[in-house]
């Protein structure tokens, strides 16, 4: 057999394997993965500061204008807070239950010069 007939199959069998490891792992179908769960409890934050960051156990997670469908977590005990530059951080420690939806209210005090 010739180095090119050989060189023409070998490149035949990775694209077929390639194929069946695109068809084995679903890839024609796109669902949208959010990393959110039916467990995860759900929470949503107002404030009177809308560009406030948040951070869940000590972790920033986002912005809370852009929280707008709410943050997921794991059921359990968690410390919300929200961070300005210019305002007092709040706190607030929730525990939240299983599939739970919380609606909250944290308002943050402005620092004084």
């Amino acid at each position: 057999m010739s180095g090119t007939r050989r060189l023409t199959r070998l490149a035949l069998a990775v694209t077929l394997a390639v194929a069946a490891l695109m068809v084995a792992s679903g890839c024609g179908q796109k669902a949208v993965q959010t990393g959110v769960t039916r467990d995860d409890a759900i929470i949503s934050i107002r404030s009177n500061v809308r560009d406030a960051q948040v951070y869940v156990d000590g972790r920033f997670v986002t912005p809370l204008d852009a929280a707008g469908g709410g943050i997921a977590v794991t059921p359990g005990v968690h410390r919300f807070e929200l961070r300005h530059e210019d305002y007092f951080s709040s706190y607030l420690e929730l525990t939240l239950a299983r599939a739970e939806r919380k609606k909250v209210s944290m308002e943050l005090a402005p620092i004084l010069p």
